[in-house]
């Protein structure tokens, strides 16, 4: 089993990548390091289609071979937490009309 660390360690892996493809792309090293993060719903700014943050998630949790508990624990704070909003904003709709 796995310490509460090193899950932690994991989901921020799982935030890196999907970050980095999100749209627009980010750094979520920097947001935190910037202040970004501190801000209400900042990470709604951010798209990523569901199933590409499901494939992010399933790979990490596989490389890492997490039990099903630890893949659990793991889900609760991807999935809950502060990843890419996986419903595109309508206003990004408008600007490209």
């Amino acid at each position: 089993m796995k310490s509460n660390k090193n899950l932690g360690d994991i989901v921020m892996t799982i935030y890196r990548e999907m970050y980095r493809k999100s749209d627009p792309p980010a750094d979520i090293d920097k947001l935190i390091e910037e202040g970004t993060t501190i801000k209400s719903n900042w990470f709604r700014d951010y798209y990523l289609p569901k199933e590409e943050f499901d494939e992010i998630y399933n790979k990490i949790c596989k490389k890492n071979k997490l039990t099903n508990a630890e893949k659990t624990t793991v889900s609760f704070e991807v999935y809950l937490g502060a990843g890419p909003s996986s419903v595109r904003p309508p206003e990004w709709d408008k600007e490209e009309n």
